[in-house]
């Protein structure tokens, strides 16, 4: 996929990930405001790590145009 298309993908998880835990219920869990949230395009990428921690998506999922690799 190009990066276009894993922008758009991106948007279209936000919505998913805001739907299922609720805006304002996703803003308490991360502890930041309702309209920091709303103004949302995409999942920020510290706020994906955060997302994915509740453990129901991981990180590629939230966010796939990122380019994540891990340090063991």
């Amino acid at each position: 996929m190009d990066n276009r298309s894993l922008r758009i993908l991106a948007e279209e998880r936000k919505v998913e990930i805001v739907q299922k835990y609720g805006g304002r219920n996703l803003s308490r869990m991360l502890g930041i405001s309702h309209p920091a949230v709303s103004k949302w395009d995409v999942i920020p990428q510290l706020r994906a790590y955060q997302i994915a921690e509740l453990g129901d998506f991981d990180l590629q999922y939230i966010r796939p145009d990122l380019k994540v690799t891990t340090v063991q």
